[in-house]
């Protein structure tokens, strides 16, 4: 592990060292909704990417409001193992790895009302919304492996894992896409084959990633009896409260995105087909650059284990040095490519040209996002949950203003300047509370230094 007196060069190597491997395996995710885009754009007809756009944004949407279980697991994990208590780490594990078996189970059982919930507020088309319905109908039995395998990540995360990480998040993304246009070559699934695709895919990547984490998981189940740390009222506290922050945090996040889908579809079904395809580049963007975000994530959580101050503020350094300049090119590469990429995903010539109209939005998003995903990893780390609870209401309430101001007058134009200056309030909201994110950590380093005073005989 590097030291805090390590050289600037050496922290920026440590730092790529942990985010390419989650770089490369975040971009993993958008490839699967470009996939599926690009597999439903050959349709021949818009209400067919719309169907799978809507149908992916209610899963990610559901599966996102979970996020608590990987980020609240690595936030913990990575301060345990600071602490050098791999067995806690393991504890944790296996705590929110229970919670995300029984919220799955309770999806399923849920599905016909978040369905009905989900599409009643989208514009009255009935062809995309019944196909809509075949895909939610299938994938919604994936939600226990979905759930469970954001436990693993975040524990793999918080040990620092990252190459496991990458294994699994491959392994889950390159199955998807083959079994995607597999079912769709060899078959008339259509849709059903994309919803399928996914549900045999999060299962098989379950299965490893329960292997990859087993000796972490195994150190704590080795721990007999098992009930009393597993449902010790402490630590059930302590991961609810940080858990509970995080669920208002992501929900707030996840109507900002719906409400963008849902005035897009009000404006029309082809300019929503075109946000599909736009929004697919900026996951890819937001996915990649989240792995700076994991880095810091683990490091602030680690540094905080440690109660070392001097690598928290070099592990900062280095990570926005590095997440800038990758912004910048992400900006570049958008610019000289977009018009393509927009290509790639539809061979539809009017979707492709309402894209490119709004494609200098997109080239904006790394410049204008990556503040506040660095932050998130920061706020994360340090399990300053209540902060990004309290950031990310403000920032809601500032875009859903936006929105009704500036839609009427500017249409969808509107909608992306509303989204742009939702991630601006983010960053500046989280920036406010920085300073006691600084004292949380500077109290550790004061508590070590006092124990180790009242150590010495």
């Amino acid at each position: 592990m590097i030291t805090e007196n390590a050289s600037p060069a050496h922290w920026r190597r440590h730092l790529l060292n942990l985010s390419i491997p989650v770089m490369l395996s975040n971009s993993m995710v958008p490839i699967v909704g470009i996939v599926d885009t690009a597999v439903m754009g050959h349709m021949g007809s818009p209400e067919w990417i719309a169907a799978t756009a809507v149908g992916a944004l209610l899963f990610s949407s559901i599966f996102w409001l979970f996020g608590f279980l990987r980020m609240g697991t690595g936030g913990l994990v990575a301060q345990a193992f600071g602490a050098d208590n791999h067995t806690e780490a393991g504890r944790i594990a296996v705590r929110a790895m229970s919670m995300a078996a029984l919220l799955g189970i309770l999806l399923i059982l849920l599905q016909s009302p978040l369905l009905e919930l989900g599409l009643a507020a989208l514009t009255d088309s009935q062809d995309w919304k019944a196909l809509t319905s075949i895909y939610f109908s299938i994938r919604i039995y994936s939600a226990p492996a979905t759930l469970m395998i954001y436990v693993i990540m975040g524990t793999l995360i918080g040990l620092q894992l990252m190459r496991q990480v990458l294994f699994l998040q491959l392994a889950l993304n390159v199955l998807n896409v083959i079994l995607t246009i597999g079912f769709f070559s060899l078959t008339d699934l259509n849709i059903a084959g994309v919803a399928l695709a996914t549900v045999i895919s999060e299962y098989t990547t379950l299965a490893l990633g329960l292997y990859l984490s087993r000796d972490v998981l195994l150190q704590a189940l080795r721990q007999k009896p098992i009930s009393p740390w597993l449902f010790d009222s402490q630590e059930c506290l302590k991961f609810f409260r940080i858990s509970g922050n995080l669920f208002i945090r992501t929900l707030c996040l996840i109507l900002a995105m719906y409400w963008m889908t849902v005035m897009g579809s009000r404006i029309g079904v082809a300019t929503l087909a075109a946000n599909t395809i736009l929004l697919n580049m900026v996951s890819f963007t937001a996915y990649s650059l989240d792995g700076y975000a994991h880095a810091i994530e683990t490091l602030t959580g680690y540094s905080l284990g440690q109660r070392n101050q001097a690598m928290f503020k070099r592990a900062t350094r280095a990570s926005i040095e590095l997440a800038a300049l990758t912004a910048i090119v992400f900006s570049g590469i958008f610019w000289l490519f977009g018009h393509t990429l927009a290509g790639l995903m539809t061979n539809d010539a009017q979707i492709v040209a309402m894209a490119t109209q709004w494609l200098p939005w997109v080239i904006l998003v790394p410049l204008t996002g990556v503040w506040s995903f660095l932050l998130d990893g920061i706020f994360i780390g340090a399990t300053q949950t209540a902060n990004m609870r309290d950031s990310m209401i403000v920032s809601l309430l500032v875009f859903g203003v936006s929105t009704l101001v500036t839609v009427p007058l500017l249409g969808n134009h509107g909608i992306w300047l509303s989204y742009h200056i939702m991630l601006v309030t983010r960053a500046l909201t989280l920036a406010r509370y920085w300073p006691q994110v600084v004292h949380r950590m500077s109290a550790s380093v004061h508590t070590q230094a006092v124990t180790a005073r009242i150590s010495i005989p």
